[in-house]
């Protein structure tokens, strides 16, 4: 009986976020900050600054995987920047947002593509 070995994996490189245009990422980053879960307007804001950093990553020929690690970062800094107060089992809107975040910003990165 042959034995098939499997190779192991190789490691992901860390990969860092590309930069993102500072007044571009604050407007994102407020933006994040002040959404309001049941807001659709605040919703909609939010989503116009995901578009704008996405549109400024894709103009200067960043990658979708870099993008969504760009945008990602983006989000952490501004749960840094601009902190709530949290209790210990509550999440920040970065990390209660953060998959929408992404599903906005794939359907922006590929959106002229169609």
């Amino acid at each position: 009986m042959s034995q098939i070995r499997s190779t192991p994996a190789a490691k992901p490189s860390k990969t860092k976020p590309s930069p993102i245009p500072e007044e571009t990422a604050r407007l994102f980053q407020v933006a994040l900050h002040d959404v309001v879960k049941s807001s659709a307007l605040s919703m909609a804001e939010l989503r116009d600054c995901v578009k704008a950093c996405v549109s400024t990553l894709r103009d200067t020929e960043v990658g979708p995987a870099q993008m969504i690690i760009s945008m990602k970062a983006c989000a952490k800094e501004g749960t840094r920047r601009y902190p709530q107060v949290l209790n210990e089992h509550e999440l920040s809107n970065a990390d209660f947002l953060m998959d929408q975040i992404i599903k906005w910003a794939i359907v922006e990165y590929y959106k002229n593509d169609v």
